[in-house]
């Protein structure tokens, strides 16, 4: 792999995780919300994209304080 491609796959990553652990995080995920799907989307969905889902929201419960969907 290019070593540009590496530093613009992982310098994104690295600026989120450095945000990790302080007490107000200024990300893009918190203003975002939840992901709370329509009624069908269980049915449409794929397994990957529950499990981001999923992980989606619980970062969110982590970092931001959200409270987890019904």
């Amino acid at each position: 792999m290019d070593t540009a491609l590496k530093l613009v796959i992982t310098l994104p990553l690295l600026l989120g995780l450095a945000t990790c652990g302080q007490s107000a995080y200024t990300g893009s995920l918190c203003p975002v919300g939840p992901f709370i799907g329509d009624p069908g989307a269980s049915q449409r969905l794929t397994r990957s994209e529950k499990e981001y889902v999923v992980t989606l929201n619980d970062a969110g419960e982590k970092i931001c304080g959200w409270s987890a969907p019904a």
